[in-house]
């Protein structure tokens, strides 16, 4: 049986499946390889269209009951989180706000620690500083390479949401996105996956330089070495298992998003 795997063009994302989807390592499973955005991914999952799929940690507390969430692979921000930007300091509860998407992690995370704005705009997360800079919004939440690229458009930070989590959680990592894997997966083919997986995140970890040519097929980006640094965020000692430094993470996330209304308290499945 085939494996559907969909994951992001992301280079942390990239960079974990480059052993696998180059068969440089032997695996348990074939596979099929889906690129898309995370967004995409996010609104997907809710037709449980993949065996494994990207996710943000937003959108798994709508798919809970169909999908687990993997203890592999997951985007932790243990240095930085998403940030929001603008052309010059504003007051952001009168601002127009673009967002990448309502069910990525930054937008639970702006509803956590932000004011709430005159308009919130779902932007896709790549043309947010453009459209701060064209006017159509007046700031913006950035997640992935913009976070690394926004001062040369001449933006400037705004707010730290990473910071904010910080302080919040008393210095726990940033839950961000995710793997996860449909409850009703064949229990052989997920072990197998889960075998796979890590030893092509270890692959990529031991051959740095060929998983981050590999992850440029996908990247917005022609610049390694910007790309290196962004994995380097992401791709880190949380990435093959986040253990219970995760989990508390986790639990903390989604008692905050239940405090405050933005979904109906859940325990997650991990595996």
């Amino acid at each position: 049986m085939k494996v559907t795997v969909a994951h992001t063009p992301d280079p942390d994302d990239s960079f974990m499946f480059y052993g696998m989807f180059e068969g440089l390592i032997e695996t348990h499973n074939k596979y099929e390889q889906i690129v898309e955005d995370i967004e995409t991914l996010n609104k997907k999952a809710r037709y449980a269209l993949y065996d494994i799929t990207a996710i943000s940690g937003n959108a798994y507390a709508g798919v809970h009951h169909t999908y687990d969430l993997l203890s592999s692979g997951a985007s932790f921000g243990v240095k930085t989180g998403p940030i929001v930007v603008s052309r010059e300091k504003l007051n952001l509860g009168n601002s127009v706000l673009g967002v990448p998407g309502f069910g990525t992690s930054a937008y639970f995370l702006y509803k956590f620690f932000g004011p709430s704005p005159r308009k919130f705009v779902e932007c896709r997360f790549d043309t947010i500083p453009d459209r701060i800079l064209s006017g159509e919004i007046e700031a913006g939440i950035l997640i992935h390479d913009e976070q690394l690229t926004f001062q040369k458009k001449g933006l400037v930070k705004i707010l730290d949401l990473g910071e904010e989590w910080k302080k919040f959680s008393g210095g726990l990592p940033v839950p961000l996105g995710f793997n996860a894997a449909k409850t009703a997966m064949d229990r052989k083919s997920l072990r197998g996956f889960l075998d796979d997986f890590r030893r092509s995140i270890a692959y990529g970890f031991s051959h740095e330089d060929d998983a981050l040519k590999y992850s440029m097929k996908f990247a917005r980006y022609n610049d390694l070495e910007l790309e290196r640094k962004f994995v380097k965020l992401y791709v880190n000692e949380l990435t093959e298992d986040f253990g219970q430094t995760g989990r508390k993470a986790l639990d903390l996330y989604y008692r905050k998003a239940a405090d405050i209304g933005l979904i109906k308290g859940f325990t997650p499945t991990i595996i």
